[in-house]
């Protein structure tokens, strides 16, 4: 529904409805039907009210086409006594915020190129100050802005400022550049286009530029000046090369050149270290190289690398990225993995998938904290590493090591029985494995090993099924591609089920047999199987019972088929990390009322909708694709709302990693700082003012 006093909503298309407009119709309620605007200059008038003694103005999405006249006369004695205020409670603007409006051009009255030091306090009121003068942040994107008014270069205590997705050229940045204050400047999506005019080197208090988005093709000559720009954002350009000599001289923390055409070798000589970066990304280009061929780069605290999307044939030595957590070089000609590959010892998640490696170093063994290590089509001479997991490949490789020198102690991860029961399992299939590709998906074996971490006291339904006496049936590591339902139903008769363990196999949708263990199953572990797209579940399937649903990597790309098709009442936690989503129903909670737990983590999710995690208590998106962040989500929070939001290695810039890394609640509270006050205020009124205080504190 839209907004008040938002956009026209005639522009949706009404009139594709078939409502008539012969006489006796009336077209003006076809034009408001819900009567939206009713209240708008009302609405309007109390965010004038509130950012006169806040400070704050956010006349955000209201669909306005020039600055209303209220705003402009906001310290007007008049318009103060209108609101029932007094002179006293006022403050100066410090925060302009209006963005997602229709705006094209800023007037120079709102900005005049006047010096704020030679203004005659006697002159005339409308002709002396503009009450912009001691702004600090101006939020302006999502308009159709065209130019900026020469006057902005007189805001002197002006830090922030966000033009993104307007229609700005290059000519925006002679005014820009004279802002000396500026310590954030975002100007993507806009129509920028070929090299960066030399002024922007002028900015010598820049922190952060964002630019990504346009056709730019080269930074100023001068843009080693910015000395103390941490976070530089070009993706989305037409650069063929950077000037790397420049940016090594620069505190760069998060450089991201992703989508550009940048190809050959990306870092020439005599450039060997970038010691401040902690996230780098150079995915889809055209790179064969990040370094030259026999060349090292330091980079002592990088955390993120992505590669991913190139033409690299291989990776430079890796000995000084001992703070490296996430590698991300799918698609790519990268044949072998560099032996110092195995000396990062606090990487976490490792993506070689789409690339041409044939083995993998026994050593990864030692890497204890590799959770996640994707190598998928590759052309592996052992084929099952492809959709084993981290594990289970590092307890087939530590078998493999070479016993360490005396007086050298490095221990090998710990492996769960069952992942090294599985490693056996592999290795014995290894000793004379003649057959062809096919034989990967021949029937199960006749018999299912017992686990070592579980009693051995469980009694045999069938050759295939396996059932301890704590209710968990285990089926997991067989190659079973179908569960049977004639003796699933001669198990039943017998047996309780309250968990099935079907993860490590081939099965690619959801086994309709388990309908027979409904009254009883209360989890279900299905990761790490061939389940594809949206065909995973295609007929209902009713399980009144079940709690807790596990579909780890796979390959789903939606969670459809569970709304559409699950009829799972008690359902309180799904796990669907690292899978392909791109996004999430927004009928998620309708469908599954008790459900609480989400973890969507390491999928392709773009944006995160507010209404389709509304109702959760934890929410796990981390490691996606997101570019914004909601701030709506500020206000799921509450006593028995959102408890645990995780939403690192995003996209996103804002809010930044100094507010994520304190927690969820401080995130929710950055979020909340940017509803509008209206919203928060009814917020409040519903869960109280715990928490929400200071919301301010954390920009």
């Amino acid at each position: 529904m839209n907004q008040a006093g938002g956009d026209d909503i005639s522009s949706v298309g009404y009139e594709t409805v078939g409502l008539s407009t012969r006489a006796g119709f009336d077209e003006s309620a076809h034009i408001d039907p819900f009567n939206t605007r009713k209240g708008g200059n009302t609405i309007l008038k109390q965010r004038v009210s509130d950012a006169r003694t806040s400070g704050r103005l956010n006349i955000a999405a209201l669909g306005l086409k020039e600055i209303p006249a209220e705003v402009m006369k906001m310290y007007d004695f008049e318009s103060i006594q209108e609101s029932g205020g007094t002179w006293s409670d006022s403050v100066d603007l410090k925060r302009f915020i209006a963005p997602d409006n229709e705006l094209e051009k800023l007037d120079d009255v709102m900005f005049p190129d006047h010096d704020p030091a030679a203004v005659d306090e006697n002159a005339d009121s409308q002709n002396s100050a503009s009450i912009f003068g001691g702004v600090e942040a101006v939020d302006l994107h999502g308009n159709k802005i065209v130019s900026v008014p020469v006057g902005l270069r007189r805001l002197a205590h002006l830090t922030s400022l966000n033009l993104s997705s307007n229609r700005l050229n290059n000519d925006c940045l002679s005014v820009i550049a004279q802002i000396s204050s500026l310590r954030d400047l975002k100007l993507a999506k806009n129509c920028l286009a070929g090299p960066l005019d030399v002024s922007l080197a002028d900015l010598t208090l820049l922190e952060t530029l964002d630019i990504h988005g346009n056709h730019v093709s080269a930074l100023p000559s001068e843009f080693e000046n910015l000395k103390q720009l941490r976070i530089l954002s070009l993706s989305d350009n037409n650069f063929e090369s950077i000037a790397f000599s420049s940016l090594a001289k620069l505190p760069l923390t998060e450089l991201d050149l992703k989508r550009n055409k940048l190809s050959g070798t990306l870092i020439e000589e005599p450039i060997d270290s970038l010691p401040h970066l902690q996230t780098f990304d150079v995915s889809s280009n055209r790179l064969t190289r990040l370094v030259p061929e026999g060349v090292s780069l330091d980079l002592p605290v990088l955390h993120t690398l992505s590669v991913s999307m190139n033409r690299l044939q291989e990776l430079p030595d890796m000995s000084s990225w001992t703070n490296l957590l996430t590698l991300t070089a799918d698609t790519n000609n990268i044949s072998v993995i560099p032996e110092s590959f195995a000396r990062l010892l606090k990487l976490r998640q490792a993506d070689f998938s789409g690339n041409d490696l044939k083995v993998v170093p026994p050593e990864v063994a030692r890497m204890e904290d590799l959770t996640m290590l994707r190598l998928s089509g590759n052309p592996l001479r052992e084929r099952k590493f492809a959709a084993a997991s981290a594990d289970a490949i590092k307890a087939i490789l530590a078998g493999r090591l070479e016993p360490l020198r005396e007086n050298t102690a490095v221990e090998a991860s710990p492996k769960s029985n069952d992942d090294q029961q599985h490693a056996a399992e592999c290795e014995k299939q290894d000793e004379g494995d003649t057959s062809d590709e096919d034989e990967h998906f021949s029937t199960p074996p006749t018999s299912a090993l017992p686990s070592p971490s579980e009693p051995k006291d469980f009694s045999s339904l069938a050759p295939t099924l396996q059932v301890r006496s704590s209710g968990l049936l285990d089926n997991s590591r067989t190659d079973s591609a179908t569960l049977d339902a004639e003796l699933c139903a001669r198990f039943a008769a017998q047996h309780k089920v309250y968990h099935a363990q079907l993860h490590h196999n081939l099965y690619v949708c959801i086994p309709g047999a388990l309908s027979i263990f409904a009254e009883t199953l209360t989890s279900l572990a299905l990761g790490h199987n061939q389940m594809v797209g949206e065909t995973y579940l295609v007929e209902e399937l009713k399980l009144p019972s079940l709690s807790e649903l596990n579909l780890t990597s796979n390959h789903i790309t939606s969670l459809g088929p569970l709304t559409k098709f699950l009829r799972a009442p008690s359902l309180e936690k799904i796990d669907i990390s690292m899978n392909r989503l791109s996004a999430l129903p927004p009928d998620l909670k309708q469908n599954f009322p008790k459900m609480i737990v989400l973890l969507a983590s390491n999928n392709k999710l773009v944006e995160l909708d507010p209404a389709s995690i509304r109702g959760l208590q934890v929410v796990d998106v981390s490691s996606n694709d997101i570019g914004h962040l909601d701030p709506r989500i500020g206000l799921l929070g509450g006593h028995s709302g959102l408890q645990k939001l995780e939403v690192m290695g995003n996209r996103f810039r804002v809010p930044r990693w100094n507010v994520l890394e304190r927690g969820t609640e401080a995130t929710m509270r950055w979020l909340r700082g940017r509803v509008p006050a209206a919203d928060v205020a009814a917020w409040k009124a519903e869960h109280g003012d715990d928490g929400v205080e200071d919301d301010d504190e954390l920009d």
